[in-house]
């Protein structure tokens, strides 16, 4: 065994002497953290040539020798080198995440004469677009950094040789995603391929990027194609897997997912390594340093000196140059910009509505019982109150809503818009819009109100029909990266373009403001407070008694109660929250101290692969106890029941739910993401970063301490704000106004 400070570790298999012969060679070992760090990566460099390797293996006898138990963490590592003839010296890097790269072992090496010589260096080209980006979000995470240690390591990345592995006999099956680059949605990388096993029943997948967090794979779905391809495969009918694995910040580039199969006798084996880079599509990617034509400049002169470095050869000047241009534009796009728009929090202004007569037709992106359409009733049926105003509803897909818009005598027209959103160009894009204008009729409208990103096509329908168009934002994320999976690139163009072209555009939080402010032209964005009817929870609560609520719903009586209220999806982190309450579970076990049970409500339930991932997780982890509520529209009644509300999420605008639990006076816990932070500080809710479940965790332990305890401080803070700032009869008139403003200037 060896020591480097923190890391203690050892090779135990490796060439007789350290002396390579030509070819490929294995080297293995263990390395484990007296801190209780997690080993995420390890990279060997022979010379100054880098070999990523194998990490996270079971090794049972170590892990029981220093944690006293099976891990996580896995403490074994491998490599699989092809040292160069004339190579002198060998290296070994361990990373933990959070960290960098950390030296623990170096040794001379001899190598066979006969070996190969050293590669060629590789070629700098196109990709120098993507090392520029990498650059840039690596400087905006680490800024005590210096430029030329980053671009070292970015290099360093580009150069790896990664170590990928695929299953081995009696094990057959590909895993289809991710390849080179890896899709992410909020935190979690999209995960499909199908495996299976030439005598035995494959009982669990388990995917890992994360060296703590193990992930369950669905697997045992149908695959119809396996079988014509290979016989004699146990269940190769249900073969397909699929499922979304954890990628925290902080790990090495390019991110290993290792994903191992357990059999109904037992053994469990790595049957996947893939090396990939992560392309965030929706939320959680590291955020971009403010737009800076100095700051770009650096990065690509940081990278020009360590391209020399390493001495990479490089492309020709007009192919370097192009992917400069490319790396320009996608900065230019997702970089905030250098600062933020003026108003941040909630303007309030004196504005008279209109006394004249207008008839107003309102498109949401469906009939959900979600925020953004809950929105849109309270808003449509405040204007229908005013002398003359008629109001009309629209919405591309039905949903249980509907029967709300009626009882309040609204009605509502389901509108085809699938040939707008599947248009695979322009000149498409354009004639759907002319097809739907023809067949509907908008013709009686003052003003066309869209509510969601989703709906940036009313936009257009109402320039092609010369009307005023007012869009509603509630999404914080980059319209090029929310339609990437969804719209051919010249229609999320379209998109862009109807921030500009939109007679007004509303926004309930400045954050999200800042993340479309490149798109505002002719001052045409607004910043209006959002709003809650106070008076209806306060109703609510006189006249339900949380016991009866409970005894209705079969909550125990004596239990703390965590509320996790809204859509059950991926962007509002209900994983991170079941992982965050298996630690609570843990730290209030190790902790010994006598508690009552804890008990979670997860309310907005839909059927899904993602709601089949969180009940595998609990089964996983067998520690938590929670419920799965399906959408409701009385959502009153949990927040009555319940103790203390949790919101998850890793995108909110200004999110309904938390001004509902304020409304009930419950204390909070939610992540700082957007709009969070204008409504709530730190003395009003427990605030923590997105997709971290042990911080998260600790949040949750706060709020229970203070909630056993009897302290109502923040809780009642968060009343008071929600109360002075959002209250529904300050603000509704405020979107009225701008409603009638904007009828009011008819475009041409």
């Amino acid at each position: 065994m060896f020591e480097h400070g923190d890391w203690q570790f050892d090779v135990d298999i490796h060439p007789a002497d350290w002396r390579f012969p030509a070819g490929r060679s294995w080297i293995a070992g263990w390395v484990h953290s007296r801190s209780g760090r997690a080993a995420a990566d390890v990279r060997a460099w022979i010379d100054d040539r880098p070999f990523l390797g194998l990490c996270g293996l079971p090794r049972p006898e170590i892990e029981q020798r220093f944690l006293g138990r099976d891990g996580p963490p896995h403490a074994g590592f491998s490599f699989l080198l092809d040292p160069h003839r004339d190579a002198r010296r060998l290296r070994l890097e361990v990373f933990a995440p959070g960290g960098g790269w950390e030296p623990i072992h170096e040794r001379d090496i001899a190598v066979a004469p006969d070996a190969a010589p050293p590669p060629k260096r590789p070629q700098l080209g196109p990709e120098l677009a993507d090392l520029v980006i990498g650059l840039l979000r690596a400087r905006r995470a680490q800024p005590h950094v210096s430029w030329a240690a980053l671009a070292e390591e970015v290099v360093a990345a580009h150069r790896s040789a990664p170590l990928n592995t695929l299953p081995n006999p009696p094990f057959f099956g590909a895993l289809e995603e991710p390849t080179t680059t890896g899709r992410m949605r909020y935190g979690r990388l999209v995960v499909t391929g199908w495996l299976a096993h030439r005598e035995r029943k494959i009982t669990r997948l388990t995917g890992w990027a994360d060296p703590l967090q193990p992930v369950p794979l669905l697997h045992g779905m149908p695959r119809h194609d396996v079988t014509g391809l290979f016989t004699g495969l146990r269940d190769a009918e249900r073969s397909q897997f699929l499922g979304h694995v954890d990628v925290p910040a902080g790990l090495p580039q390019p991110v290993s997912l290792r994903i191992f199969a357990e059999l109904d006798d037992g053994h469990r084996e790595l049957v996947f390594n893939r090396r990939f880079r992560p392309q965030a599509l929706t939320g959680g990617e590291a955020t971009l340093p403010p737009f800076s034509a100095l700051t770009f400049l650096r990065a690509a002169t940081a990278l020009h000196f360590a391209a020399r470095r390493h001495r990479l050869r490089r492309q020709s000047w007009p192919v370097l140059f192009a992917a400069l241009r490319q790396a320009w534009w996608t900065y230019a796009a997702e970089a905030p910009p250098p600062r933020r728009p003026q108003a941040s929090r909630p303007v309030r202004r004196a504005l008279v509505v209109r006394s004249e007569p207008r008839s107003v037709v309102i498109v949401t992106h469906n009939l959900n019982f979600e925020g953004a359409p809950l929105f849109i009733l309270e808003y449509a049926r405040h204007l229908a109150t005013l002398p003359g105003w008629t109001v009309r509803v629209a919405a591309p897909r039905d949903g249980p809503l509907r029967a709300e818009f009626a009882r309040a005598g609204l009605p509502v027209e389901i509108v085809d818009v699938a040939p707008v959103l599947a248009a695979a160009t322009t000149a498409a894009f354009d004639r759907a819009i002319a097809e739907l204008a023809a067949r509907t009729a908008w013709d009686t409208a003052d003003l066309i109100v869209g509510n969601t990103l989703e709906s940036f096509w009313v936009v257009h329908l109402a320039r092609h029909l010369g009307r005023p168009s007012l869009l509603y934002i509630h999404e914080s994320v980059a319209a090029h990266r929310y339609f990437a999976m969804l719209l051919a690139p010249p229609v999320i163009r379209r998109v862009e373009e109807a921030f500009h072209l939109a007679t007004r555009v509303a926004f309930i939080a400045g954050a999200s403001r800042a993340v479309y402010a490149r798109l505002e032209r002719h001052r045409n964005f607004r910043l209006l407070p959002s709003w809650i009817d106070l008076a209806r929870p306060a109703r609510f609560a006189a006249d339900n008694d949380p016991q009866e609520l409970r005894r209705r719903h079969g909550v125990p009586a004596d239990a703390v109660v965590f509320a996790n209220i809204g859509s059950v999806c991926e962007r509002k982190g209900q994983h991170v929250f079941i992982r965050a309450l298996d630690l609570l579970n843990r730290e209030l076990a190790a902790a010994g101290r006598p508690h009552p049970p804890l008990y979670s409500v997860l309310v907005g339930a839909r059927p899904g692969a993602y709601l089949d991932s969180l009940r595998l997780e609990i089964a996983l982890h067998g520690r938590a106890t929670v419920r799965f509520v399906d959408e409701t529209p009385q959502p009153f009644d949990f927040y009555r029941l319940s103790d203390i509300l949790v919101c998850s999420s890793f995108e909110e605008a200004f999110p309904r739910v938390l001004m509902e639990a304020a409304a009930f006076r419950m204390p909070i816990v939610s992540t700082d993401v957007y709009g969070v932070t204008e409504m709530l500080g730190p003395d009003e809710a427990w605030l923590v970063p997105p997709g971290d479940p042990a911080r998260l965790a600790g949040a949750m332990r706060g709020a229970l301490e203070a909630h056993l305890a009897g302290d109502r401080t923040r809780a009642e803070r968060a009343h008071r704000t929600v109360a002075e700032r959002y209250d529904a009869v300050r603000s509704l008139p405020l979107h009225a106004a701008l409603a009638a403003e904007t009828a009011a200037r008819r475009r041409t």
